[in-house]
C-alpha cells in the first residue's frame, strides 16, 4: 500500500458568535411518545446508501452505564440443553447486589452445536444484553414499543415465557441469540420468531432491527397474552417482520410501525407468526372483519406520528413535505442516497438553525451593559434539566438525547470478507458529545477499558467515564465547550473515515492468503482506535476541568487535546530497525491551535489574537494561508493587518519564527448567522 506525501499543513479551528435575537414560534408540536427516554432505530436498504452498504442504527436511551464485551464462539455436543436463568431488572446498585446471587432457573431450551463470536453491547447495573455485531457482520439493535393496554393493563404481557428481547443473560436475550446462531438477517428473523413462539416471550413489546449487508429487517414482537403457559400447545409470542425495500429507509421510535400486513403488496415482504389473527380475536382485540392494522391491534397506537419520526423523514427527504404529527409511511425514499455521516448527524441534531432550537430560546438572552441583547454562554439545547426548568424552557424529543448510554450507526458491506464486512460506528454515551469509533465484525478482543465500567465511582481505567464526564461538563458553558468537543472529535472522525478504505483494502489483500492474519489486523486496529478515543477524551476531561472550573482559566493550555488516531497497520511479528538517512523535511508549527473570536457585531472588529509560525523542518519554505469552507464570516479574516489570502511568508528560513496578529473584521452589511466555525489552513511548500 502506497502513502501519499504532501507538503506540511497546519489547521486551526476558528469560532465566532454573531449575535441576533431570533424570532421563536409561539406554539410547539407535542410529540406522541411511548417513552420520554426511549430508543431510536433507523434502517437503510442497500439501494438507499451512497456505497451500497446496508445501515441500521440504535441509540440506547434511558439506561445507566454501558460497556462492550467480546463473546467467543463455542461448540456443544448434540442434544445439549441450555439453562435459562432469571434475575429481576433493577434500578439501583443496592438492588443489583441483593439479587446477584438469587438467580432462578426458569427452564431450559435446546442449544445449537456451534455458536458464533460477537461483540455485545451491555447496559444497566446487571449487564443487560442489548445487541451487537457478530463475526459474520450480522448486527442487531432494539427499541421498546410497549403494547396495547386494556383497562390500563398491557394485556399481551406474560411473565411465564423463557425469552426476552434483552436480558441479563445471553442465553435468554433474543438479540444475543440471533448473533450467536445466525449469519443473515433473514435467518435472524426466523430464529428469533421460532424461539419466542416455542419457548414463550416474557417481555413487553419490542422492535428489533437486523441487517447483514444485503437485507435490513424490522421485527416486532409482543407477548402471547395472559392465558398462555409452557406446554399449553399455543404459540408463546406474536410477531411480525418486514423487509426494508432496497432503496428505502425505515424508522422505529418506541411505537409500533407495522400497519396493514398486506402480503399481496409486491413492495413489501412480510413474515409473521401463525397466530397473528387468531390471538387478536381470542383476546377481543380484533373483531375479525375490520381491516387488521397491526399497530392498532397489538401496538395500541393510532396513525398519529411522533416528532422523532418526522424529524428523520424531514431531514432525509424534505422534498416530500411529510406532515408532522400526521400519518407517515412505513418506509420512505430519501431525496439522495445517504452516507454513514448523514445518519450520524441526525443523532447530533436538535433543531439547530431553526426557530425550534432550545439554545435560541429568549430566556437564554440578556441585555449587556451596552443595551444589546446577547446570548448566555450557558445556552444549551441539552439542559441541564434543572436549568431548563428554572428558565421555563420546554424541549422536544428528537433522536438525539442526553439520556443515551451509547449509540451506533452500523454499516455492513456484503462484498467484503467477514472480518471487515461489518463496521459498527460506536459512540459511548450521547453521540452529540461523543466520538464515533469503528468496531469491526472481525475484532476478537476488546480493550479492558471498554469492557469494564465501575458502577460505584468514576474510574479512569474505564472508557465510559471519560465520555460521560465530557458530556456532563459540556453544559457548563455550552457555547464554548461544544467548540472544544468538536475541536477534539471532528478531526479524529474525519481521519477514521478517510482511512476506512485503506483498512478494507489491506484486509482484502491479507485475507486472500491468511484469514487469521486479516482478523488480527482488524482486531488490532479496532482496539487501537478505541484506546485512542478514550485516552483523548480523558485528556479532554482534564482540559475542560481546568479551563472552566479554575478561576484563573486564562492559564489553561492553548492547544486542545488530540485523539491519536492509529494508522492502518498490518498484523504479524516485527523487528525494530533504525537508520539516519538525512532527508528534506517540510514542516511548520503554528500556535495556538484554536482561536475563538468571541462575540463580534456587524461593523466591528474582534480583538487581535497573537499567532506564531515556526519552520521546524530542514528546508526553506514558502507559507500561505487558506480558510475553509468558503462562504463564512471568516473570509474577512486579517493576518498581520492583511486579508488572509494576500498574506504569505516567502523564503521562510529553517528555525525561523514569525509572530503576528489575527483579527476578524465583520462588514457592516454582513447578515448574522449566529455561531460560525471554519478552519484556517497554513500550507508550506519548498
Amino acid at each position: 500500500m502506497r502513502k501519499r506525501i504532501f507538503g506540511s499543513l497546519i489547521v486551526l479551528v476558528l469560532a465566532v458568535s454573531l449575535m441576533m435575537v431570533p424570532a421563536l414560534a409561539s406554539t410547539t408540536v407535542t410529540p406522541v411518545e411511548a417513552e420520554a427516554e426511549g430508543c431510536t432505530d433507523i434502517l437503510v436498504g442497500k439501494g438507499a446508501t451512497v456505497d451500497g452498504s446496508t445501515i441500521i442504527t440504535y441509540s440506547c436511551d434511558g439506561a445507566r452505564y454501558s460497556k462492550v464485551a467480546h463473546v467467543p464462539g463455542e461448540t456443544f455436543a448434540p442434544g445439549t440443553m441450555m439453562p435459562i436463568y432469571y434475575r429481576p431488572y433493577v434500578n439501583s446498585y443496592a438492588d443489583y447486589i441483593y439479587w446477584l446471587d438469587k438467580e432462578v432457573l426458569k427452564g431450559e431450551i435446546p442449544q445449537v452445536e456451534e455458536t458464533y463470536a460477537y461483540n455485545e453491547l451491555q447496559v444497566w447495573f446487571d449487564e443487560q444484553r442489548c445487541g451487537g455485531i457478530n463475526e459474520y457482520g450480522l448486527v442487531t439493535g432494539e427499541t421498546t414499543i410497549g403494547g396495547v393496554r386494556v383497562e390500563g393493563v398491557r394485556i399481551l404481557n406474560n411473565p411465564q415465557g423463557l425469552l426476552y428481547t434483552y436480558t441479563n443473560y445471553k442465553e435468554s436475550s433474543l438479540l444475543s441469540l440471533a448473533l450467536q446462531r445466525c449469519k443473515t438477517s433473514r435467518d435472524a428473523v426466523e430464529v428469533m420468531g421460532d424461539l419466542a413462539c416455542d419457548w414463550g416471550y416474557a417481555q413487553g413489546g419490542e422492535h428489533i432491527s437486523v441487517t447483514d449487508g444485503d437485507e435490513s429487517w424490522a421485527f416486532e414482537i409482543f407477548g402471547p397474552g395472559p392465558d398462555w403457559y409452557p406446554g399449553c400447545g399455543e404459540e408463546g409470542a406474536v410477531w411480525c417482520a418486514y423487509l426494508i425495500p432496497d432503496d428505502e429507509i425505515g424508522i422505529s421510535c418506541n411505537m409500533s410501525r407495522i400497519g396493514l400486513i398486506d402480503e399481496a403488496n409486491p413492495d413489501y415482504e412480510f413474515k409473521h407468526s401463525d397466530n397473528v389473527y387468531t390471538l387478536a380475536e381470542s383476546l377481543g382485540l380484533w373483531n375479525g372483519t375490520d381491516p387488521f392494522v397491526w399497530y392498532e391491534v397489538y401496538g395500541g397506537r393510532t396513525a398519529e406520528s411522533s416528532t422523532r419520526e418526522w424529524v428523520v423523514m424531514d431531514l432525509l427527504a424534505p422534498s416530500q413535505e411529510f406532515v408532522e404529527g400526521g400519518e407517515l409511511p412505513l418506509t420512505f425514499v430519501p431525496d439522495d442516497p445517504v452516507s454513514v455521516q448523514d445518519i450520524q448527524s441526525i443523532y447530533r441534531y436538535n433543531f439547530e438553525g431553526t426557530d425550534r432550537d432550545p439554545a435560541q430560546n429568549p430566556a437564554y438572552f440578556y441585555e449587556d451593559r451596552y443595551g444589546d441583547m446577547v446570548q448566555s454562554p450557558m445556552a444549551s439545547p441539552w439542559g441541564p434539566r434543572d436549568l431548563h426548568t428554572l428558565l421555563d424552557i420546554s424541549t422536544e424529543r428528537v433522536p438525539s438525547t442526553t439520556s443515551s448510554v451509547f449509540g451506533f450507526v452500523a454499516q455492513v458491506k456484503a462484498d467484503l470478507p467477514d472480518p471487515v464486512k461489518g463496521c459498527m460506528w460506536y459512540a459511548s454515551c450521547p453521540p452529540a458529545s461523543s466520538c464515533y469509533i469503528p468496531l469491526y465484525s472481525g475484532a476478537n478482543r476488546i480493550p479492558d477499558s471498554w469492557s469494564n465500567t465501575d458502577l460505584c465511582k468514576i474510574n479512569r481505567d474505564n472508557a465510559f467515564w471519560a465520555f460521560h464526564l465530557v458530556d456532563q461538563l459540556a453544559v457548563i458553558k455550552y457555547q464554548s465547550t461544544i467548540l472544544d468537543i468538536k475541536g477534539v472529535r471532528d478531526p479524529a472522525e474525519a481521519t477514521l473515515f478517510a482511512q476506512q478504505s485503506d483498512l478494507e483494502d489491506a484486509v482484502v489483500d491479507l485475507y486472500a492468503s491468511s484469514p487469521a492474519a486479516a482478523q488480527e489486523l482488524v482486531t488490532n486496529y479496532t482496539g487501537a482506535c478505541m484506546t485512542a478515543a478514550s485516552d483523548g477524551y480523558w485528556d479532554l476531561v482534564d482540559y475542560m476541568l481546568f479551563k472552566y472550573f479554575f478561576r484563573a482559566s486564562s492559564g489553561a493550555p492553548q492547544e486542545l487535546p488530540v485523539i491519536g488516531v492509529p494508522g492502518v497497520f498490518e498484523a504479524g511479528a516485527s523487528v525494530s530497525m533504525m537508520a539516519n538517512v538525512p532527508t528534506e523535511l517540510i514542516a511548520i508549527s503554528v500556535n495556538p491551535s484554536q482561536m475563538d473570536f468571541g462575540t463580534v457585531y456587524p461593523g466591528e472588529a474582534s480583538v487581535s489574537i497573537p499567532l506564531s509560525v515556526e519552520n521546524i523542518g530542514t528546508v526553506m519554505v514558502d507559507v500561505e494561508a487558506f480558510v475553509a469552507p468558503l462562504g463564512t464570516v471568516f473570509e474577512n479574516l486579517k493576518l498581520a493587518g492583511t486579508t488572509y489570502g494576500l498574506w504569505s511568508l516567502i523564503g521562510f528560513e529553517v528555525e525561523a519564527s514569525q509572530s503576528f496578529g489575527a483579527q476578524l473584521v465583520v462588514p457592516s452589511d454582513y447578515v448574522p448567522q449566529g455561531q460560525e466555525q471554519a478552519t484556517l489552513i497554513f500550507e508550506a511548500t519548498p
